[in-house]
């Protein structure tokens, strides 16, 4: 059976597009969505309804989505964050807020897999999951074989029994059956990695692979909407150097 697995699409609209053609090239698979479909990008609205049209999915929730729901929560998320998400509430209207209490969950647990925004370890604390010693704390106190996390932008496969490891490009691994993995798939539309491209994975749970994947896409089309939407430059500039 196959997984097709993305996170921080973060409103914009173009790499997910890229992603979901992907996707459908793959198909059948089923999707497992891990969170912050908004905040920061000018089409949150365009975005939340790509992702619940998708059939067989799973859709994890967000720390965005959540402070779309809650304002009180955006006193942690940084100013220019915070400041997009009173944008996006105002363009969304509480359109989504229902569906978004229903089908977002704060953590999708699988016989294949478990799913989570930030870690395994507190999900709806929405920690970050940084380095190796982070993940040994979520190894050591979450029993799971393989968790897929997104929150840090950052495409990265941590092992239980050998560390950490970068993904670069479109590159195959081959999951030890004996061994345990938190594997970040990277960003769709926020990527900080220094690489433009969308990303994603596919997980193969017949082959045990893991499969990731960039997505090129019309970049420069899409600051320029941050640009006419009225929203701060450095957020649509900041796509063109994966940064």
């Amino acid at each position: 059976m196959k997984f097709f697995i993305c996170s921080d699409i973060h409103g914009n609209e173009r790499a997910l597009d890229a992603v979901l053609d992907l996707y459908r090239k793959e198909s059948p698979c089923t999707f497992l969505f891990l969170g912050d479909c908004v905040g920061y990008g000018p089409h949150p609205d365009a975005c939340l309804e790509k992702i619940l049209d998708i059939p067989q999915s799973h859709l994890v929730m967000g720390n965005h989505e959540w402070a779309l729901l809650d304002r009180s929560e955006r006193i942690h998320l940084n100013p220019l964050a915070a400041k997009v998400l009173n944008w996006s509430e105002d363009l969304l209207q509480g359109r989504y807020d229902e569906v978004i209490r229903n089908r977002f969950q704060i953590e999708v647990d699988t016989d294949s897999f478990l799913g989570v925004h930030g870690s395994p370890v507190n999900p709806e604390e929405w920690p970050y999951l940084f380095s190796y010693i982070d993940a040994d704390e979520a190894f050591s106190r979450k029993d799971f074989r393989l968790c897929f996390v997104g929150h840090t932008h950052i495409p990265v496969m941590f092992t239980f029994k050998e560390g950490n490891k970068i993904m670069e490009g479109d590159v195959t691994f081959r999951l030890d059956p004996g061994d345990r993995y938190i594997i970040n798939p990277g960003s769709v539309g926020q990527p900080r990695d220094l690489d433009f491209r969308a990303a994603c994975c596919i997980f193969d749970s017949d082959e045990g692979t893991i499969t990731l994947h960039r997505c090129e896409y019309d970049v420069e089309a899409e600051v320029q909407d941050f640009e006419k939407a009225g929203l701060p430059r450095f957020l649509g500039e900041r796509l063109l150097y994966g940064m």
